[in-house]
């Protein structure tokens, strides 16, 4: 566990420090897949020039030092009087551009399914890139056709290469069923406490960092080592007190 824990976190608005503020909370959870999984960030006594930056602002990043913890389109921001003051909350989600976001697209035969993908990222509008699409490229010998949410385009394309769809602030990348190699190492200085199981599934409450969702890991502690894909990361976060930490969902098998 983190000792002589200062908590503080750092807020942008469309790149754009937000200040003057003590108490924020964020929570939420991101996942592989598309969905447009929520978080939401609650910000006591902002003032109103950092209400106005939220109120103009379409993109929201929460870091902690230079540990990027969440990000994401905003949704919705209200302001309510509660008996603390003024509380300022905000509703965004990392997948929410591309689930808006639709695709009408032909694709003929003989292209790759790396390709198909960047041609429904560019048919988006999103500007969001394919940054990687390790393990099987299929080659589709007839023609397809896209159309819908370019979220579920993706998917759709995704599942014809047993993959599926991880997002970063970067682009996106594929994330084969076989698995990756191992690329995060935690030790017990990492973890809040002992990793617990059910279900195939390790969960692993940790440091507050933004350990990135689609990673395979390989885990250490007094008793015990496991390896496995990070397919959730949930985070619960206070400024003023209570919780503090990251929750990952990380599962043995495969996808």
């Amino acid at each position: 566990m983190e000792k002589n824990l200062f908590r503080s976190l750092t807020v942008l608005a469309d790149g754009e420090q937000v200040t003057g503020f003590c108490y924020a909370h964020l929570t939420g959870r991101e996942a592989l897949g598309l969905l447009p999984l929520p978080y939401t960030l609650r910000i006591l006594n902002l003032p109103d020039s950092g209400a106005g930056q939220l109120y103009a602002a379409k993109e929201l990043t929460v870091l902690r030092d230079n540990s990027l913890l969440a990000y994401g389109r905003i949704s919705a921001v209200l302001r309510q009087n509660v008996p603390e003051g003024a509380l300022t909350e905000v509703v965004f989600s990392p997948g929410l551009a591309l689930w808006e976001a639709p695709v009408s697209l032909s694709v003929e035969a003989g292209v790759s399914m790396s390709e198909t993908l960047r041609r429904i990222l560019a048919a988006s509008g999103t500007g969001i890139p394919l940054l990687s699409f390790p393990g099987k490229d299929p080659v589709r010998s007839r023609g397809q056709a896209f159309y819908g949410r370019a979220a579920e385009c993706v998917n759709e394309a995704l599942s014809a290469a047993d993959a599926r769809a991880c997002l970063s602030p970067a682009g996106l990348r594929g994330i084969p069923r076989e698995g990756l190699p191992v690329s995060l190492f935690f030790s017990e200085r990492d973890l809040i406490d002992v990793p617990s199981f059910t279900d195939g599934q390790m969960i692993l409450r940790t440091t507050v960092t933004g350990w990135p969702v689609g990673e395979k890991v390989s885990v250490k502690w007094k008793n015990g080592s496991a390896e496995g894909l990070v397919v959730e990361r949930r985070v619960d976060i206070n400024t003023h007190g209570g919780r503090w930490e990251s929750t990952l969902i990380i599962k043995m098998n495969t996808l």
